[in-house]
Parts: structure tokens; sequence; C-alpha cells
């Protein structure tokens, strides 16, 4: 049997160590990227509990200022022709304001678009809203309920509000004017602060057109960014599809930052809720896991390909002991057993039958070397003449 060399040995011991490792670095990948999804899935599903909270929380303000209006609008209705002064209405309209929160005021406009009575107005001072759209559309369209515009810069607080209109009619159903809500945009990102979206989290109103009510963390184009339509096409994608909610990952046209966001149509109003959990935030955990299993696997595979080595060389010199010793085995061949020898000549008989002379028999069955000399007893055998002083040659 060949005895093995070390090069196919050495071979066979890397193989099984690549083998081992790259088993190894294959379950700490599954591992991690199993940790992925489940860092991706708990993400999805708070960006969807939180846009559900956004939801119910914008609808109930819209909800809240919308029976203030009703409120004031039965008011009016209730007490034209009576006794009742605008002081009276004033303070009547101060109340339902002071019992909605998130609203800037509460106003009425008579027929021609002129701001009569309300929190925030002054007297002798007279403010026309006579061009805008959301007055327009209530005006002239007796069945159109409650109307929500898109935000406009307010006239009388110079801040970016929601109007919230109901038509006033007179006893015949002619236009008497409208009652206003103006639903304070600053006012949802101060409510959106105190939710928890991680440090580059975002949350965002707006409408169904894509324009920007308002957003948290504020754009640094603050104040100029309302009813700007910029916005993802991942977002786009889904206004055009008509569903009601959604979950992509996309790339702020804002700040540029990669988000997973979950979005829904408010119930029964014109706005979009949607609600952006940062990776970098939510998968900060897992990179931490990522480098912690890189240092592991790095570990591993420095102590296999050390133990390895150690493993080789220690079979190195197991090979060199086993050659020295079968050095040392051949180098100490004896004789064993019986050894049939000529009680006269000496001779002695090998295994084939041949009888050979004692120092050719034990030459070829030993490393023994042969000198020839004579021993006393023999010199005075063969040199009987001599005077017996002969020694050993």
């Amino acid at each position: 049997m060949a005895k093995p060399t070390p090069k196919p040995i050495l071979l066979w011991l890397g193989a099984g160590v690549l083998t081992l490792n790259l088993f190894v670095i294959l379950m700490g990948g599954i591992s991690l990227r199993q940790s992925w999804h489940n860092q991706q899935d708990r993400a999805i599903l708070t960006a969807q509990n939180l846009a559900q909270l956004l939801d119910r929380y914008v609808a109930d303000t819209f909800s809240k200022a919308d029976l203030a209006l009703w409120a004031v609008k039965d008011e009016i209705e209730r007490s034209a022709g009576g006794t009742g002064g605008p002081r009276d209405l004033d303070a009547f309209i101060r109340r339902q304001h002071e019992r909605t929160p998130g609203l800037l005021a509460i106003r009425t406009v008579n027929a021609q678009g002129i701001i009569e009575h309300g929190t925030g107005t002054k007297p002798g001072i007279s403010t026309s809203i006579a061009e805008r759209e959301h007055f327009i559309r209530t005006r002239d369209d007796p069945r159109a309920g409650s109307v929500i515009s898109k935000p406009v810069l307010g006239k009388i607080s110079g801040q970016w509000l929601i109007p919230l209109d109901l038509r006033l009619e007179r006893p015949d159903h002619g236009f008497a004017g409208i009652v206003y809500a103006a639903i304070d945009v600053d006012q949802f990102g101060k409510d959106f602060s105190a939710l928890d979206v991680g440090q580059h989290g975002s949350i965002a109103i707006r409408g169904l057109d894509l324009g920007l009510v308002s957003r948290y963390p504020a754009p640094a184009t603050v104040g100029t960014a309302v009813g700007e339509q910029i916005a993802s096409q991942e977002l786009r994608a889904f206004a055009q599809s008509g569903q009601s909610t959604g979950i992509f990952r996309a790339r702020s046209p804002f700040d540029h930052i990669q988000r997973t966001v979950a979005i829904r149509r408010v119930s029964g109003l014109p706005f979009y809720v949607r609600v952006g959990l940062a990776e970098q935030d939510y998968l900060a955990g897992w990179r931490r896991e990522v480098l912690q299993e890189l240092m592991e696997l790095f570990l591993f595979t420095c102590l296999t390909l050390a133990a390895s080595w150690v493993i080789y060389r220690a079979w190195v010199r197991q090979q060199i002991a086993h050659d020295e010793l079968e050095k040392l085995l051949a180098a100490v061949k004896t004789l064993g057993g019986m050894v049939p020898i000529c009680s006269h000549c000496k001779k002695i008989r090998d295994d084939k039958g041949y009888w050979n002379q004692i120092e050719a028999y034990l030459a070829e069955h030993t490393d023994a070397e042969f000198t020839h000399g004579i021993c006393p007893d023999c010199a005075k055998e063969v040199f009987p003449r001599s005077s017996g002083k002969h020694t050993a040659i």
C-alpha cells in the first residue's frame, strides 16, 4: 500500500476546512437574512399601525371641526331675525372654538365674501375671501355639504390653514354666506412630533393630488413646501392604483432618505396619511448584528485554519517519526528461531536447503560486515612451528 504524501493530505485538509467554513458562512447568511426579514416585517407593522392611528386622528380633527361648524350654522340660522346681536354670535363662536382643538379660527362670511364674525377678526377691518376656491364652491353648490379645500395662506393669521366650509342659507334657501373653520396645518406637525418614528423617520399628510399638507420633520423649504406635489415614483404609482392602503419602499425627494412607507387614504376625507420609517434607523440593530457575525466568522475561520495547520504539522511529524522508526527497524535486523548449522564445518543451511558459509549467511540476513583474522588456538594448529606468540589478527 502506497504511503500518503504531504501534498494530497494538505489538499484534503484544506478542502475540509473550506467546506466547514462555507457551511458556517451559509448558516450565518441564512440567519442574517431571516433577521433582516424580521426587522423589515416589524417596521412594516409599526408603520401600518401608526398610519392607522393617524387616519383616525385626522378624521377625528375634521369631525370635531365639522360638529362645531354645524353648531354655529344652526345658531345663526335659528337666530335669523331674532334679537341676538353680533356680540352674542361672537361669544358663541368663541366657545365653540375653545372646545375644538387644532383650529386657528371659526368665522362667518357674508354672501359677498366679507368676513364678519369669529375669532381673530378685528372691528373696522374688512377682509374678503370672495376669490377663494372654497368660498366659490360652497356658494355655487347648495348640495356641497361640508367643503374641504386645499391648504391656503390665511389672510388674517398669515399661517397655512385648511378651510372647512358650511353653506349658510336664508329662510328662502338663498345663499347667505358661509361659516368656516380654519384648521391649523402647523398643529399637525406638532402632534406628529409626539410619535416615535425614529431619528430619520417622517410623517406627512398629502392631498389626493399629492400636494403636501403637512410633514414632520418639516422640509428644508418650510413655508413654501405646502401644496408642492414633489413625490417619489412609488407614491405616484400608489395614488394612480386607486387603492386605499399600501406599503412600499422609497427614497424621499425632500431629504433622499430610504424609508419603508405605509400610506392610507383618510376615511371620508381627501387626504393621504403617510408614515415612513428610515432603514438606517430600524436596521441599525441588524447592522450591528452583521458586524458581530462577521467578526465571529473571521475568528472561526482563523481558528479552523490554525487548527488545520496544527493537524497537518502533527501528521508530518508523525510521518517523520514513522520513517525514522522504519529505518531503525531495518538497521536492527536479528536472526530468530532455530538456525541449522553443521557441527563440523559450521556451515549454515538456508531456507532453500543450500549450505552457506557462516559469514555469507550473516552478511545476507544482517547488516554486519566481516574482517578476517585468526585466534591463538587456531594459530597453534595452523602454525605448529611458530613460537606460540601469535596473536589474533
